[in-house]
């Protein structure tokens, strides 16, 4: 479901803290989020993964799963946001420049494979459960949307993006590509040269004066893979 664009996206949810006052292990945290992104990576659907299987790999009581997470939709999304990358620091950049360097970050956290394969299994339970794709959108990716609506919003002030551009179309537009040479393609990306692309593509069509300056150069801080 697409968010109207002066919405601010909510932050990823906080992990749950354990009832009861007890003092929460990081170990048996670490060891239940490895193990239900380690049964969805081999395989096992939403739909069968349950917190008996998790709490056997993981080697701990089923109470334990559910004094951290009520439900396995909460588990699932808290071990995805595990995998996600922070989002990398923006000051001081050109528009281009910071739309180049979030558009590029999605190569280095779509190479991972396995992410792809569970981004795989969740899009695969669009069907039967949107509202579980819509919590992932609204918790794992929300801060790096806000921050790509951020960079477009600042553009249209400052004048170089056309005045009534649609934010949400425009970051689907930016990310849309990289998400399909990735996940539904399985084609590796080698550089930023293919997030330059796609950014002065994008930049070419949204310009507030289309005979305005041209691409400028590359960012020269990528953030690592």
């Amino acid at each position: 479901m697409r968010k109207p664009p002066h919405v601010r996206q909510p932050a990823a949810a906080p992990v749950r803290t354990p009832r009861g006052g007890r003092q929460r292990d990081p170990a048996a945290d670490r060891a239940i989020l490895d193990s239900t992104l380690s049964l969805l990576g081999e395989g096992c659907s939403f739909g069968d993964l349950s917190m008996d299987l998790v709490a056997q790999r993981a080697g701990v009581a089923r109470a334990t799963i559910y004094r951290r997470w009520r439900n396995k939709e909460e588990l699932v999304l808290a071990a995805l946001g595990t995998l996600d990358l922070p989002v990398p620091q923006l000051d001081g950049l050109t528009l281009r420049d910071k739309l180049v360097t979030l558009v590029d970050q999605l190569r280095h956290r779509g190479q991972d494979t396995q992410l792809h394969r569970l981004i795989g299994s969740l899009l695969g339970e669009a069907v039967r459960r949107p509202h579980l794709v819509e919590r992932f959108e609204d918790t794992v990716v929300a801060a790096r949307r806000e921050a790509l609506v951020e960079a477009l919003r600042e553009g249209i002030d400052s004048g170089e993006l056309r005045a009534g551009l649609d934010l949400d179309d425009a970051v689907e537009i930016l990310t849309g590509p990289m998400a399909a040479r990735l996940i539904l393609r399985q084609r590796p990306v080698e550089s930023a040269a293919f997030a330059e692309s796609i950014v002065d593509t994008f930049l070419n069509g949204t310009r507030a004066n289309r005979a305005g300056p041209g691409p400028g150069t590359a960012p020269e801080h990528l953030p690592p893979p």
